[in-house]
């Protein structure tokens, strides 16, 4: 192994010292230049920056242009609003999921719940928001999961439904 580190450290010498007679001067490089060109990753134009673009031309990932919503947005915020006292694991407004953690009422430390919420279109209807609750209690120390009350994710539907409607009411009159 050191044979190999010899022979290459010999090698760089010999190169440098035949190299070192040479007046090579760089040309002047401003720092707001782009090599032009097609390159590996930046296609024909030669502008790393046009791969993010849409194909056509438009927009893509550097795009100032608010991406549109997967679902209906005053459901969107509702949802947030409503649940933001819980810790979230997820919030995918494409896909219009949210998957909360289990959260413990500080009044009832041995009780806690969780949520998953599934906005299912753009549409502002009862039939557009499942709500699936989860909870849980300690027996012992241990957390058992419980059946939790159907009564009580209508109710959260209801809230975020409200809401819903309140935000879209109040952004027709902004208009």
């Amino acid at each position: 192994m050191s044979r190999f580190f010899a022979l290459n450290a010999l090698f760089a010498a010999t190169f440098l010292v035949a190299c070192s007679g040479v007046d090579v001067k760089p040309a002047p490089v401003n720092p707001t230049d782009m090599p032009k060109g097609p390159g590996l990753f930046s296609g024909e134009s030669g502008n790393i920056l046009d791969a993010f673009k849409n194909r056509d031309g438009s927009g893509g990932l550097f795009s100032r242009d608010v991406p549109e919503l997967g679902v209906n947005a005053y459901l969107w915020k509702a949802t947030l609003d409503t649940v933001s006292f819980m810790p979230l694991i997820q919030a995918d407004s494409t896909g219009g999921v949210v998957v909360t953690d289990w959260y413990t009422n500080p009044s009832r430390t041995d009780e806690q719940i969780k949520l998953n919420i599934l906005i299912t279109g753009q549409k502002l209807t009862p039939e557009a928001l499942k709500i699936t609750l989860f909870k849980r209690t300690k027996d012992n120390g241990v957390w058992q999961n419980v059946q939790s009350d159907a009564a009580t994710a209508r109710q959260l539907e209801d809230i975020i439904l409200t809401k819903a409607r309140a935000y879209k009411v109040s952004a027709l009159n902004k208009e």
